[in-house]
């Protein structure tokens, strides 16, 4: 009887450890335009992703373990080929324009949001740009589902960071590249 007993205790216990190994994760939607647009105001990480505009950036140095010498700025689309994009988030739109040329964008109303732990999704009617935050810093590597964006212009680059850290990465600007 001892060891049924035992053994019942022994299997509670167990089962009581692994209904706790599940992750908690914060997962925020939302979908309409007028939610879409106050959920930027929700949390920490929405309000830091729109504050304002993020810089493409690309791994320099992939031994280094300080963020601010592994990334640097994303030297082939903003020095030379000019193909890489900005974006501007405001809750309402998600904009890409292109790195040399500002007035060349393309805007998307932005039609739902989700946070789910370092991952935002934000969707569009013909896009789904995921941002997943990589570093404990702010930097976020992007990828676009969806239709096609013209890639001659509107190249969406590995990583970006916001464009306020910039000056703090060790590669931030095209140097004395002359392209």
């Amino acid at each position: 009887m001892k060891k049924l007993l035992t053994l019942t205790l022994v299997c509670l216990f167990a089962l009581a450890c692994k209904q706790n190994t599940e992750q908690d994760t914060t997962t925020t939607e939302v979908s309409t335009k007028e939610h879409a647009a106050k959920a930027f105001e929700k949390t920490e990480t929405l309000q830091k992703i729109s504050s304002e505009l993020l810089v493409p950036m690309e791994i320099v140095d992939p031994t280094s373990t300080v963020v601010t010498t592994k990334y640097g700025l994303e030297f082939g689309g903003n020095c030379y080929a000019c193909d890489v994009v900005n974006i501007l988030i405001d809750g309402e739109m998600i904009t890409v324009m292109n790195a040399c040329d500002l007035n060349s964008q393309l805007s998307y109303a932005i039609e739902a949001v989700e946070e789910k732990g370092a991952q935002i999704s934000i969707r569009t009617k013909s896009h789904t740009f995921v941002f997943e935050q990589v570093e404990d810093y702010p930097v976020y590597s992007l990828k676009v589902i969806g239709e096609e964006i013209d890639e001659s212009l509107f190249r969406e680059a590995s990583f970006y960071t916001l464009r306020s850290l910039l000056e703090t990465f060790e590669v931030h600007d095209c140097g004395d590249f002359e392209g």
